[in-house]
């Protein structure tokens, strides 16, 4: 069987304002009228134009790979807004966050059985 991809198309109210921020994070970004494809660091995400914008405060998606930790590196001396610290998950997982500027939560996260020796990230109070 050939390699099967997922790419989550999440909701904005505003293509262009998505693609400013998308930009300022590195990723390469093609637009096709209300439609915007973001390309980078490994990753691809599609977004589609919406008119109930409260519906991306209401999504999300899930990033998983061994990159994780230099996009987080990245992502901060880029001056991400909305980016959360590194942190270690009770279900194993090591995660990050990035909200995008209407509200759709971009999770990242790599199993914590795989970190680099001496690597440390607090770990998730409840």
């Amino acid at each position: 069987m050939t390699d099967l991809q997922t790419i989550p198309i999440l909701l904005t109210p505003s293509v262009a304002e998505t693609c400013v921020f998308a930009e300022s994070l590195g990723f390469d970004v093609e637009t096709l009228g209300g439609y915007a494809v973001l390309r980078g660091h490994g990753i691809e995400i599609h977004y589609s134009h919406t008119d109930r914008p409260e519906a991306c405060k209401e999504t999300s998606c899930y990033i998983r790979g061994g990159g994780i930790l230099e996009l987080h590196a990245t992502l901060k001396a880029r001056g991400a807004a909305r980016l959360s610290d590194i942190t270690k998950r009770d279900w194993g997982m090591t995660e990050f966050y990035l909200h995008d500027p209407h509200g759709n939560l971009l999770k990242f996260g790599m199993s914590s059985d795989a970190l680099p020796v001496g690597f440390d990230a607090p770990n998730w109070e409840s």
